[in-house]
């Protein structure tokens, strides 16, 4: 029998990740579910085999129409759009976390579905004993507790999906709060400025348009381990200045790790960088994700995923060098 997932965000990156991993695997099909069909990425998946077709995410009926037929669900929200457009964060928190409980609510209703992936984030809240909120982490880890709680049998359904840091940001030029740059007139040399004492570990995903793929197909592999469990996608956990030596080894710059305070960085970079800086205040206080959710884990090695089939820190940096400076 053919199966079927839909994707929301299908060409965005952990969609995207998803929808081409899939692509690949006999007895599955693709349901692509963006806003704009005839867009670039779209008419690429097109072209590769997926189905694809607009939803409104924030419509329960328009949702649960895309989803009918499918036998899996990747859902992913977008904290970050919202915050762009103005709204405060934990506004912005709010409506990404009503329209993930939106789209839960659907795939619920759907006599089909077999497995719900929700990519979401651990409570920053829970991870500090309380001492150091971060709307984007909080508003979403709530979602999870309201499909455990309302709903029941897509719960048991549902791998919830914990992504680490993006390393790719360090070549964004969207998330330029992000990047090291040059110093004036300092023959070359390079800093990176971010609100964190250096000491801090960032759990990183490594390469999302490619790790992501990897743990949902090995998720819908092995549903009787990945149902009901999280899944952390994590390749490498480093210091700031672990992370930027990896950057000055493939960028052939020399650089430094300045620490600022969150004030100073909100200062520059606005609501994004008051959240970012949040996130790694927050993070001073973290142990590993893993460890706050002692027996509902589910590891890489249970789902069958090989360390030569993800994209770390420094591949990925590798492959992005010609954007990093």
């Amino acid at each position: 029998m053919t199966k079927t997932i839909a994707v929301i965000g299908s060409t965005g990156q952990q969609g995207g990740a998803v929808a081409k991993a899939m692509l690949k695997i006999d007895g599955w099909k693709v349901r692509g579910i963006t806003r704009n069909v005839k867009g670039r990425g779209a008419q690429a998946l097109a072209s590769e085999g997926a189905e694809m077709l607009t939803a409104d995410i924030d419509d329960v009926e328009s949702m649960t129409k895309a989803f009918e037929g499918v036998q899996a669900v990747f859902c992913v929200t977008n904290f970050w759009e919202h915050l762009g457009r103005g709204l405060d964060a934990d506004v912005a928190g709010e409506k990404e976390a009503s329209q993930a409980f939106s789209i839960a609510l659907a795939a619920s209703k759907v006599p089909t579905l077999e497995h719900y992936v929700f990519s979401t984030l651990p409570s920053a809240l829970d991870l500090t004993k309380c001492q150091r909120p971060v709307p984007h982490m909080d508003h979403k880890a709530r979602v999870d507790d309201r499909i455990r709680q309302e709903l029941p049998e897509l719960a048991a359904k549902t791998t919830f999906l914990w992504l680490g840091w993006y390393a790719a940001n360090m070549a964004s030029d969207a998330m330029g709060l992000i990047r090291p740059f040059e110093l004036p007139k300092s023959g070359g040399k390079y800093i990176w400025m971010q609100p964190s004492k250096g000491d801090a570990l960032l759990p990183i995903c490594g390469d999302v348009g490619v790790n992501v793929g990897v743990y949902v197909r090995a998720a819908l592999k092995h549903p009787d381990k990945s149902r009901g469990k999280y899944v952390y996608v994590r390749t490498d956990r480093l210091s700031f200045p672990d992370i930027l030596k990896i950057w000055s080894e493939v960028s052939g710059r020399d650089a430094e790790y300045v620490p600022i305070s969150p004030h100073a960085f909100e200062a520059l970079w606005g609501p994004g960088g008051k959240e970012m800086a949040m996130q790694y205040q927050s993070g001073e206080l973290w142990d590993d994700w893993d460890t706050l959710k002692p027996g509902e884990i589910c590891t890489p090695e249970e789902l069958g995923i090989k360390s030569e089939e993800l994209v770390g820190l420094k591949q990925e940096l590798e492959m992005l060098k010609l954007k990093l400076l």
